[in-house]
């Protein structure tokens, strides 16, 4: 009975609890933070990253008044760097970087896929 009801927890927690993609989407995206990739002032910098069968979808966003000044691809291959340091297996990535204005509609400023 004892071996049913731990089955059972341990089953419930997959289901219910982050999986692994999760789990690797929150390091990668604590690691970029950490490193403070981007380093310019009076711009809230928030990234969003998505891991699905074997592709990673990166999503770096700008809050400001203006439209930041900066070396996409330069970033861009920071973040690649950093992303393949922590999952080497990924295939493909895509990066996009966009700018949300206070007033108006977001802006994709670069976008990019990266292969192998």
């Amino acid at each position: 009975m004892k071996k049913i009801f731990t089955l059972i927890i341990v089953l419930s927690s997959f289901v219910f609890g982050k999986g692994l993609d999760n789990v690797l989407d929150s390091k990668i995206e604590n690691e970029l933070r950490r490193r403070n990739v981007i380093q310019v002032s009076n711009y809230k910098v928030d990234y969003d990253v998505d891991v699905y069968a074997n592709q990673m979808n990166i999503e770096i966003e700008f809050d400001g008044i203006r439209e930041p000044k900066l070396d996409y691809k330069k970033i861009a291959l920071k973040v690649i760097t950093i992303a393949r340091e922590i999952a080497p297996n990924i295939d493909d990535i895509y990066i996009d970087i966009k700018f949300d204005p206070l007033i108006g509609e977001d802006r994709v400023l670069f976008s990019k896929r990266y292969s192998k």
